[in-house]
């Protein structure tokens, strides 16, 4: 039987994401439904970064960012044990538009969302990772 186009798109997506972690030198980065069903089930779909990743992939019609991120963080709560390290890592959307058929895609195209919690957390951290 095959697979909804949107299942295979988002898996595709999430495969390449990956690959671009890795060429920022994140070398582990996997994604969750290789690696981890415990992530997978939180709705964390690449595991190994110092950051929870959710990948959304299409045009997403009624996406409420909101809600993909209040869904991880309620999952991870109820999922992992309260000093895992994956309650400290700020929560990230990545959302690869459709930018449809026949135009060039631009890196307006590949937007990344999180909490201003969460974006403090990174700014945080910037000097630590260089």
């Amino acid at each position: 039987m095959a697979k909804p186009k949107n299942t295979v798109k988002g898996h595709s997506a999430e495969r390449e994401y990956s690959q671009a972690f890795k060429k920022l030198g994140f070398s582990f980065c996997k994604t969750s439904r290789y690696g981890s069903r415990q992530h997978d089930d939180a709705g964390i779909d690449l595991i190994n970064l110092p950051f929870n990743v959710q990948i959304k992939a299409g045009y997403e019609r009624g996406l409420n960012i909101k809600n993909v991120l209040n869904y991880v963080k309620e999952q991870v709560d109820k999922l992992f044990p309260p000093k895992d390290i994956v309650h400290k890592q700020p929560t990230i959307v990545i959302h690869k538009k459709d930018c449809g058929r026949g135009k060039k895609r631009t890196e307006c195209d590949d937007l990344v969302y999180m909490s201003f919690k969460d974006f403090i957390k990174v700014i945080e951290k910037v000097e630590k990772w260089d």
